[in-house]
């Protein structure tokens, strides 16, 4: 098949070049240069669009500026979607977050939500995938992880309790790739998460664990309210990787049913106690 693949050098959409190279597709990787996604134009967009079976967009970025998270998770894909049609493209596979909905008040969540409901919406065939909390070196957050694993005294916000179901990068990008090779439905939305719900304090031992071969740490608990008043600060120095809108997805927690994935990837996923060792 002949694909254009959009955020090819990113965290996920570089694993899925290689899964889809490997297969013999043909496929366009566009770079900044040529399709700038917060100056978007039909003109740059349309000789890439042209002769394409299918879109995969593993676009995502983090920012504190909601502005820039709407650009690019909602209003480019919404331009992208509707010249994509016009050009004759079939289908559209989405790489989003899970808990991404039209009405949430977090704009990263939010922002994917309105993305992709309106992808859904352009009158190609779309899937949509949801991944979870995701596990890979070089992954800005599993590199935080991995490095707050090696303290030998975590102290977290609220002892680390909240809820988390991580998943592997390497499922999420083979979700991504069957959604290519084996079309579901229009319109399906895949949960991505693994095998084991566990919190942070237990993710964070398991990377400990695995990882740099050490005992599990002792957990400090730090009230949450002694943490928020300093999360905008936060927000401004890491560009939103720590901020409210975090902790308060965070309390929400980042688990759902795997059924849909497991179908999907033809096994069950990798639970993050296996995780160690894998890149």
């Amino acid at each position: 098949m002949n694909i254009l693949l959009l955020g090819s050098s990113g965290f996920v959409g570089k694993r899925v070049a290689a899964l889809l190279k490997e297969q013999g597709h043909e496929i366009t990787m566009p770079r900044h240069h040529e399709l700038d996604l917060l100056n978007l134009s039909q003109e740059a967009a349309m000789p890439l669009l042209q002769n394409k079976d299918v879109v995969v967009n593993t676009v995502g970025i983090m920012s504190r500026h909601a502005n820039i998270l709407e650009t690019i998770h909602h209003h480019a894909p919404t331009k992208m979607a509707a010249w994509a049609k016009e050009a004759g493209v079939n289908r559209w596979a989405q790489l989003s977050a899970l808990g991404a909905d039209a009405a949430q008040t977090v704009p990263f969540v939010g922002s994917k939500g309105r993305g992709d409901e309106a992808v859904m919406n352009s009158g190609l065939q779309t899937a949509v995938a949801r991944p979870s909390v995701i596990y890979g070196r070089g992954g800005v957050s599993c590199e935080m992880f991995i490095r707050l694993a090696s303290l030998p005294i975590l102290a977290l916000p609220g002892g680390g309790k909240f809820e988390l179901q991580p998943v592997h990068v390497a499922d999420v990008a083979q979700g991504l790739v069957n959604f290519v090779n084996q079309p579901p439905e229009n319109g399906t939305i895949v949960n991505m998460t693994g095998s084991l719900r566990c919190t942070m304090a237990d993710y964070l031992n398991i990377l400990r664990r695995g990882l740099h071969y050490k005992p599990d740490a002792k957990i400090v608990s730090i009230p949450l309210g002694l943490i928020k008043p300093f999360l905008p600060l936060g927000k401004i120095i890491t560009n939103g990787v720590i901020s409210p809108d975090t902790f308060s997805l965070l309390e929400q927690g980042s688990c759902a049913d795997n059924s849909g994935f497991t179908k999907l990837l033809g096994r069950k996923p990798l639970a993050a106690s296996e995780f160690a060792g894998l890149a």
